[in-house]
């Protein structure tokens, strides 16, 4: 009898050790969630806010996984500042081979009560800021020919709902425009994606979380019967980082519980 072929399989990798992440949005929320699991997968950080004092506990967290991290003060609604600070990030530590856009600006309106002022900070901060910033790292990242690019979109970027208006434009402009940069940098070897997820339980949420009625509102809306927690984003986000989904780009992954698949 013949031995049979032992059959070797190759296995991707979720590792994203010596990797280097550049993250907007990081002093609380999901994008401190993605930045402290990155750390736990090996990848150093480079944290944009507009007051880095608050990202000192995202640091803390990243080192005590003995990673490196770094705060750097930037504000995504203005070019000149996305420029200068990626410039920097890239002179000091070397090549961003990450970049998640978290930052963002939740709103709640009727549209009969939306101001100028509420629809520029959710537009400038959640889209212009995810254009921007993409495109200026995508510079350094066409140059290395390699590069992950992850945006935060939401449920509502495909569903709607009363107050919703200005925040889901906003999200799904993020997710149509994660589209359109992937077919755009797909030669480049710049992979772009985003994570959609509903209502998810970080310290950011918890007034609503307090209201039983809106909590019972959308919990009847996923099909699971739960909300999201920081690990169910982490994960999807650790897989749009790592080299397991080189192969996948223009994505938006909805991290919901079946919401979007139930509407």
């Amino acid at each position: 009898m013949s031995t049979p072929e032992i059959v070797r399989a190759s296995f991707p990798s979720f590792s994203l050790k010596g990797r280097l992440a550049l993250i907007t949005g990081a002093s609380d929320g999901i994008g401190k969630q993605i930045a402290i699991a990155f750390a736990g997968m090996g990848a150093n950080a480079a944290l944009i806010s507009r007051e880095p004092s608050r990202l000192e506990d995202t640091i803390a967290a990243i080192r005590n996984f003995g990673a490196e991290a770094r705060g750097y003060a930037g504000d995504v609604t203005s070019i000149q500042s996305i420029q200068s600070v990626v410039d920097r990030v890239v002179s000091e530590l070397g090549p961003v081979v990450i970049l998640v856009n978290s930052a963002g600006s939740p709103l709640t309106k009727m549209a009969f009560d939306v101001t100028e002022e509420d629809w520029d900070r959710v537009i400038d901060t959640g889209l212009k800021g995810t254009y921007f910033t993409s495109v200026e790292v995508a510079r350094y990242m066409a140059k290395q020919g390699y590069g992950k690019i992850i945006n935060l979109s939401s449920t509502y970027s495909q569903s709607v709902a009363a107050g919703k208006s200005v925040y889901a434009i906003s999200k799904a402009g993020i997710s149509h425009l994660t589209r359109a940069l992937a077919a755009e940098w797909a030669s480049l070897g710049i992979r772009v994606n985003a994570l959609a997820p509903t209502l998810t339980n970080t310290p950011t949420r918890q007034s609503i979380f307090q209201d039983p009625n809106r909590m019972e509102s959308i919990l009847s809306k996923i099909p699971m019967g739960r909300f999201a927690t920081g690990e169910d984003i982490t994960g999807a986000a650790i897989f749009l980082a790592s080299e397991a989904s080189d192969f996948i780009t223009g994505q938006t992954i909805f991290v919901d519980g079946g919401w979007n698949a139930a509407r």
